[in-house]
């Protein structure tokens, strides 16, 4: 009899370690059971007393079936780790990076331990959230999916009609299509978050008439022009009865056509317009096209919405630098530590930062590379050498990007960027040039190079010369020479005083007009 009961115990500790697994997302949990008094207990071995730990405890509590004997007798053991990237919170921390910067799903709340939002200067979040419609502009990876959450968090909180729209899977439909297949699916959405509402609120509203008009769309038996009207009276009809508003948002919206954009945003937006509903786009700014003056269509800025621009790039790389680190520190302490040389020295955390050019994603991402890298090679914390091998090996990811976010001008893009690449790096031995302000192709395609992170605007506006001539000033991305695509000699531009002085940048290789011609001219000799 002991047997069986000393089995199902067993049964019942392994069902309590891989719940509180599950919640720190990692295996391999040390624990531990310990009598008190009439009473046993179950103790999981961890480095610090974390946030994420207690938050584990307590899911795992809620998790565990009546039946299981160390329900509400779970608790920590802390056994602390020396060095960083070798303990259990690294690895914990890895995976809540990793799920913190994947994409945001559509309508997708979000699940498990959170980091505390860290807000842009300018808390966007509560501009996002305001009854106004809005075109939200940033480079890839600066955070417009997770302004997009957080603002719906807020939204939601306060009982509106949410409905989210991820933009990737209407990039390769046809003309034709486009219309009715994102018109349906804005109809969807609204049908299933209203419902969700009135149950919440306990109204009844009357939904088969925006019903009716999403089963014609799906059956392509009228145009999606033709039922405007006829949906801006059904969404009055719910508005008025849930006395709330509507909210749609297209996400990564840059992916669709150039040509169909201002069209399609013309048309959502008519739906919406003065029935209590709400537009937000958030794309790429380079390659979103929300307005057409040949056609008149789409959102004129400011008389069809508001700019909310999330760009903090390296012309101020005090601030960019300290949006990271804010955001990073929530990330450590969460799992119980700070950030210090124990875990990645200044110098180290100020290349990482500089490198990633003010932009969220691709630091967080590019950190949890360094850690990996620094428990590959058994160092103490990370190092210099282990974020520069990260930062060469985000180079594929970034041009694996370029095709997917701009595949109509990926041969020209591709084509610059060897240019400058040849130009910088091979003939004048500097990782930075300054770019003719002047309209040309090249300015464009740097613009779009920009906004993909695989060049970084340092300076807005420099003249160089007597002339009066006025430039940009870029630097290259740094996995174009480091890491494993390292070049031995090359000149970095990095700022001696919080911002560089314009004596450093005048002397800086050119770029004008003609100049992507000239070098695959020189290519080709």
């Amino acid at each position: 009899m002991s047997d069986l009961f000393s089995q199902d115990k067993d049964v019942a500790e392994l069902e309590a370690i891989r719940a509180f697994e599950h919640q720190i997302g990692a295996g391999g949990i040390e624990a531990f059971r310990i009598a008190a008094g009439n009473e046993e207990f179950l103790k999981f071995c961890v480095g610090r007393d974390a946030p994420i730990y207690r938050y584990a405890i307590r899911e795992t509590q809620k998790a565990l079936p009546a039946s299981n004997p160390f329900r509400g007798s779970l608790s920590l053991e802390l056994r602390r780790q020396d060095r960083f990237p070798e303990s259990l919170e690294a690895t914990v921390l890895l995976s809540l990076l990793a799920r913190s910067t994947r994409a945001v799903a559509e309508n997708d709340p979000g699940t498990g331990f959170s980091i505390p939002y860290v807000p842009f200067q300018n808390h966007e979040d509560y501009q996002l959230a305001q009854a106004a419609t809005h075109v939200v502009v940033g480079r890839r990876g600066v955070g417009k999916s997770t302004l997009i959450r957080r603002a719906t968090e807020i939204l939601r909180a306060s009982q509106k009609v949410v409905v989210v729209i991820d933009s990737q899977p209407y990039a390769t439909v046809s003309k034709d299509e486009v219309s009715r297949e994102l018109l349906e699916d804005v109809v969807e959405g609204i049908l299933e978050s209203s419902a969700k509402m009135a149950q919440t609120m306990q109204k009844q509203i009357d939904l088969r008439d925006l019903q009716q008009i999403r089963d014609d769309l799906a059956s392509g038996e009228r145009k999606p022009e033709q039922l405007v009207p006829s949906i801006k009276r059904c969404l009055k009809s719910i508005t008025s009865g849930l006395q709330t508003d509507v909210f749609v948002f297209l996400d990564d919206f840059h992916v669709v056509q150039w040509d169909d954009q201002p069209r399609l945003l013309h048309l959502i937006h008519g739906v919406l317009k003065g029935a209590r509903g709400w537009l937000k786009v958030a794309g790429i700014r380079s390659l979103l096209n929300y307005y057409s003056p040949a056609t008149r269509e789409g959102l004129q800025i400011p008389g069809d919405a508001q700019l909310i621009s999330l760009d903090l790039t390296l012309v101020n790389p005090v601030a960019a630098q300290s949006h990271l680190q804010a955001i990073l520190e929530g990330f450590l302490q969460a799992v119980g530590y700070s950030l210090s040389t124990s875990v990645i020295p200044d110098r180290a955390f100020q290349r990482l930062a500089w490198a990633n050019a003010g932009v969220p994603r691709d630091f967080l991402q590019m950190f949890a590379k360094s850690v990996e890298h620094a428990r590959r090679n058994k160092h103490a914390a990370v190092t210099v050498s282990d974020v520069n091998i990260a930062i060469g090996e985000s180079g594929q990811g970034k041009m694996d990007e370029l095709t997917q976010d701009a595949r109509n001008a990926e041969g020209d893009l591709r084509r610059m960027l060897t240019a400058l690449e040849d130009f910088c790096l091979d003939e004048k031995g500097i990782n930075a040039f300054l770019l003719s302000s002047e309209e040309s192709k090249e300015r464009k395609l740097t613009h779009i190079l920009n906004d993909l992170r695989l060049v970084h605007l340092i300076s807005q506006s420099i003249t160089p010369d007597r002339a009066g001539k006025r430039f940009e000033a870029y630097i290259l991305d740094y996995s174009l020479f480091t890491g494993f695509r390292r070049r031995q000699g090359i000149k970095e531009m990095i700022p001696k005083e919080g911002q560089f002085k314009a004596s450093e940048l005048r002397s800086l290789p050119k770029v004008t007009g003609g100049f992507l011609a000239g070098q695959v001219e020189a290519q080709q000799v």
